[in-house]
């Protein structure tokens, strides 16, 4: 029998027991009796309408069923039927809306994980946003989208607006910036406090090693510019010399590092050495042979950069990398549009 049968019953019954003459009686054994049928009736209300709730509110069983119980107990009658009433015509879904998923198969798009975040958020399409031309809202728009954008292409961009006409747009960008300056400054500080606490060579060498990234962070990241760009290089280098003097063996990214840094600082030669020195120690080749070759272009030897870029073709590139390698071994016979994107940023 279903549970609106059930909850008949019990709201007849009740209904029956209200107009008995014991509700009139006076005698002790009249009145424990009402109540104790009145409260067995108000369960069985209760349990009747808790199978008539939809799944998602017949959670928790214990809570959900004492308050059916408490409004048929206290509201003789009209509180269960009231609560019938409710639980099917409100929370009751049609028998053809059950909400059931039809899994449906479909094909997967055509997708370049390495290039598609170049489409949406490359440098000239930003700042074509920020233009002087265009409305403030879209600016201020286009100006907190950046916080998406890798810092190091969104910071230069920042750093051309703290000259902007708009006041908003400056401060929003002056804010952006010294956010990230003043986070990455914070770690330096926290990590050179810590440093100074380190017994073995081992803890000083990985608090050495995050030292120096983090200061290449602050260049790699335009957040510094002139005079204090050499001074911040210079220091992660002396930081990189000190752990690599330390005990322990090199590790290949921190060679890697400081050929970056000397790179930065103009010393290509040793740059060059740090590489050699990092490919012994296991560095991928697929990350040392883009710099192989730009050491060679500034040393105007582009026969050695066509060679470096014709073993790099041979490896699993980026999009970007192989706009490059494409022309550099002139298999580019077509002319594609889409390497406009990434040869005026490498």
């Amino acid at each position: 029998m279903s549970p609106v049968y059930w909850t008949g019953v019990s709201v007849a019954a009740e209904l029956g027991l209200f107009l008995s003459p014991w509700i009139l009686s006076k005698a002790p054994l009249a009145f424990w009796g009402v109540l104790l049928i009145h409260l067995a009736l108000s369960m069985l209300a209760a349990a009747a309408i808790y199978f008539l709730l939809p799944s998602r509110f017949q959670r928790p069983r214990l809570s959900v069923t004492m308050l059916l119980f408490a409004f048929a107990l206290v509201a003789p009658v009209i509180g269960a039927l009231g609560l019938m009433v409710i639980a099917l015509v409100n929370l009751r879904k049609p028998a053809g809306d059950l909400g059931f998923a039809n899994p449906v198969s479909l094909d997967l798009p055509l997708y370049d994980v390495q290039s598609e975040d170049q489409r949406h958020s490359s440098q000239g399409a930003i700042r074509s946003r920020l233009g002087k031309g265009v409305p403030d809202s879209i600016r201020m728009q286009s100006l907190l989208t950046l916080q998406a954008v890798p810092n190091r292409v969104s910071n230069p961009i920042l750093e051309d607006l703290l000259g902007d006409e708009t006041e908003d747009v400056r401060l929003i960008a002056f804010g952006m910036l010294d956010a990230a300056e003043t986070k990455i400054t914070q770690e330096i500080r926290q990590e050179t406090d810590r440093l100074a606490l380190q017994r073995t060579d081992s803890q000083r060498y990985q608090s050495l090693q995050r030292l120096a990234g983090l200061n290449w962070e602050l260049v790699y990241a335009c957040l510094i510019q002139g005079g204090l760009r050499a001074h911040i290089l210079q220091q992660a280098s002396n930081h990189i010399d000190a752990a690599l003097a330390l005990a322990v063996p090199p590790d290949s990214g921190l060679v890697f590092l400081q050929a970056r840094i000397r790179l930065a600082l103009g010393d290509a030669e040793g740059a060059k050495a740090a590489i050699s020195h990092a490919l012994e120690l296991g560095q991928p080749r697929v990350s040392a042979l883009p710099y192989l070759a730009e050491i060679a272009y500034k040393k105007r030897n582009f026969q050695e950069v066509a060679q470096l870029m014709l073993q790099l073709s041979q490896l699993n590139l980026a999009s970007r990398t192989r706009a490059i390698e494409d022309f550099w071994c002139r298999r580019d016979n077509e002319i594609d549009y889409r390497d406009r994107k990434y040869l005026p940023h490498i």
